[in-house]
């Protein structure tokens, strides 16, 4: 298989120590295994806190950051892991996910396209640096798209949502599949900390703008908007912005008794689901994710998520799912 990802760092001699040894310390994050075939949470989490009962991300810095902590493994065709903790409530402990960030996937072979193999079947994948890419390792702000602090525009939605009267603090546009009926969430803003970009794995990866040419009346309004929340919102690692953490619809019960979605690999397999250069959790994590972010946020924190690209994971068994239907 064609080794398409970032080297994990403990096993580059050139690396300061600092960083051999935070990768170090991610090894006992490693499951022992991640289904594809149901939500992992409840597993990867049970079997996390039998290790350790703090992850230690928490108010660091001073006491002035906590950060999420994302592997994903070099072989895009695999799952990768999110890990973060809760402080209060009656949720409170640490957390372990599955988690998806490889990018737009083809079954079709293209030009500059990396490939890698789900069960028995080939998949294409477009290049990191492109605009849809795999999720890139480094440091990201996170902040809940809430609508009590965001101007919303949902694309994909039947009918466009006027402008909202209320000016808010930050805009963001979102697809409505992002949205499952059946559990209350929100996706999250993943902003390119151009600051905290030192000893992770983003350090040295080009930041620019790269501003798309809006095709309609409707993307040049959104853009417009964006930029006079944000300026510098088109900027970003190889110019690429615009990331998010989200989930999808493939798990509402709607979807999986519609005619025209059976047999369809997303149903039985998280591995297929595409992510658009975002990261994309199961539901249930996602939740559990906003609610991290809204606990550190209140306490006055700035949250952010390190995302790191491993071998570790290349080799973690993986329950293979039964096909959809069965």
């Amino acid at each position: 298989m064609k080794k398409n990802r970032f080297l994990i760092l403990a096993a580059l001699l050139c690396v300061p120590a600092g960083l051999r040894a935070a990768d170090a310390a991610a090894t006992s994050l490693i499951p022992s295994y991640i289904p594809a075939d149901r939500p992992a949470q409840p597993e990867l989490t049970a079997e996390l806190r039998a290790k350790t009962k703090t992850l230690g991300l928490n108010a660091t810095a001073g006491g002035k950051v906590s950060r999420a902590l994302a592997l994903l493994p070099n072989d895009r065709a695999r799952s990768g892991i999110i890990s973060f903790e809760i402080e209060g409530g009656t949720r409170a402990g640490v957390y372990q996910c599955e988690a998806l960030g490889r990018g737009i996937t083809s079954t079709s072979p293209a030009a500059g396209w990396q490939w890698g193999v789900i069960g028995s079947s080939t998949v294409y994948y477009i290049a990191e640096d492109a605009t849809d890419g795999a999720t890139i390792p480094g440091i990201y702000d996170l902040r809940n798209i809430s609508p009590e602090t965001y101007e919303i525009d949902l694309l994909g939605a039947r009918a466009a949502a006027p402008p909202e009267e209320k000016k808010k603090k930050y805009f963001s546009a979102v697809f409505a599949d992002w949205y499952p009926a059946s559990v209350k969430l929100m996706p999250v803003d993943m902003m390119w900390a151009e600051d905290s970009q030192e000893g992770s794995q983003g350090e040295g990866v080009p930041y620019f703008e790269r501003r798309p040419t809006p095709g309609s009346e409707a993307s040049k309004a959104r853009q417009a908007r964006q930029l006079a929340h944000n300026p510098k919102y088109y900027f970003g690692p190889y110019g690429r912005s615009g990331f998010a953490v989200h989930t999808d619809q493939w798990e509402e019960a709607s979807r999986r008794g519609d005619p025209k979605f059976s047999g369809r690999p997303e149903l039985a397999d998280f591995r297929w689901r595409d992510t658009n250069g975002c990261l994309k959790l199961r539901p249930g994590c996602l939740a559990l994710l906003n609610e991290f972010i809204a606990g550190q946020a209140a306490l006055g924190r700035r949250v952010q998520l390190e995302v790191r690209a491993t071998e570790l994971l290349d080799e973690v068994p993986v329950v293979k799912p039964e096909p959809a239907g069965q």
